[in-house]
């Protein structure tokens, strides 16, 4: 077995898909009035590049982080020919920044002057977070009214550590989600916690936690999460059939690698 963190090769979709993607990132930042930045935009470079438009994937942070705290993740996904928009909230849990960060990506897709102009495809959107962040995409996901196609919290909190107004409900989401975590991560986001959120799906749904991770693995260069994150969004957003083998096959690579631990799987083959 590999040590946590590390991607085993006798796992080829999770191994590929862990890899930095085959496009260059570029970013750039939007801020309000008063100049203070609302969100960091990572994006593939060039734009267009094979001659189709961007899924989209909005991020939250956990409490009191920004996205300077996640740059594995974040560049991770838009070398994989994502456009991603990462509030700079720390707050982020009643989902509200994430689904404007959405909004705004469709705004400058409409916008001659813009980068994003035409570029971006408003029909494959996911939403991506982390802790508090984790709440924010269940949370960005319903109020999307199904915009949001499909949603990965990583270490979403038991509710009773959740702030009034930041209560989410998974059973409410109607569109495919992916639940992550730590496996040391007991107390906030513990394998019985994201099992009972996996249970309570309604929506097609997986779920591991990742052997020796604790809650806050997934910042810095992302720790062993970009594997699946990654082979998810881009089954999910891009119809990529190698990363399905990791998900929607007889035998799915991702119940089977021993770096992850209570793994469960509710999709069609």
């Amino acid at each position: 077995m590999s040590e946590p963190g590390e991607v085993d090769p006798r796992f080829p979709v999770e191994a590929h898909f862990a890899q930095r993607g085959e496009f260059e990132v570029a970013t750039t930042s939007v801020s309000d009035d008063g100049g203070r930045a609302t969100y960091e935009i990572f994006y593939p470079r060039p734009l267009g590049r094979d001659g189709g438009r961007h899924p989209m994937v909005t991020w939250g942070n956990g409490t009191a982080a920004q996205p300077r705290q996640y740059p594995g993740v974040l560049h991770q996904l838009a070398s994989w020919g994502m456009v991603v928009v990462a509030s700079t909230s720390k707050r982020t849990g009643k989902g509200h920044q994430m689904l404007e960060g959405v909004h705004h990506l469709l705004r400058e897709h409409q916008d001659r002057g813009s980068v994003f102009f035409d570029q971006l495809d408003g029909a494959r959107v996911g939403a991506v977070g982390h802790s508090q962040g984790a709440g924010g995409s269940v949370n960005a996901t319903i109020l999307s009214d199904g915009l949001i196609t499909t949603t990965v919290p990583i270490c979403l909190p038991n509710e009773r550590w959740v702030s009034k107004g930041d209560e989410y409900d998974v059973a409410a989401l109607g569109s495919s989600v992916l639940f992550l975590g730590g496996g040391r991560d007991r107390i906030i986001a513990g394998p019985g916690t994201l099992r009972d959120f996996y249970a309570r799906a309604h929506a097609p749904a997986g779920v591991a936690l990742l052997r020796g991770a604790g809650h806050k693995r997934i910042q810095k260069s992302g720790g062993g999460y970009l594997g699946y994150l990654t082979a998810w969004l881009r089954f999910q957003l891009f119809d990529d059939q190698l990363a399905r083998q990791a998900f929607a096959v007889e035998d799915p690579e991702f119940l089977r690698n021993p770096a992850w631990q209570s793994q469960g799987l509710k999709l069609s083959a």
